[in-house]
C-alpha cells in the first residue's frame, strides 16, 4: 500500500494519497478539489560513504599524502 505524491495543476499544492490494494481512483486536490493533478517522482534517499560519489568508493589506509612524499 504505497503513498504517492501528487501536485495540483490548478493551485500547485502538493499532497500524498494512499492507494489501497490496486485502487486506481483518480485523486482530487485536497485544497481546491480539482481532478487535474500529476503524479510526482518518488523521493529516494541515498547515503554516500567514502571519498567519492559512488557507494563502492572507499578510502584506503595505505595511501600517502603529497606532504609525506615531499619529506622523503
Amino acid at each position: 500500500m504505497p503513498f504517492y505524491r501528487y501536485e495540483c495543476r490548478e493551485c500547485a499544492s502538493v499532497f500524498k494519497v494512499l492507494h489501497l490494494n490496486g485502487s486506481c481512483d483518480p485523486p482530487t486536490c485536497q485544497q481546491c478539489g480539482s481532478t487535474e493533478v500529476k503524479r510526482l517522482l518518488p523521493r529516494i534517499g541515498v547515503i554516500y560513504k567514502g571519498s567519492g560519489y559512488y557507494t563502492t568508493d572507499h578510502r584506503t589506509e595505505s595511501k600517502t599524502t603529497t606532504a609525506d612524499k615531499a619529506e622523503d
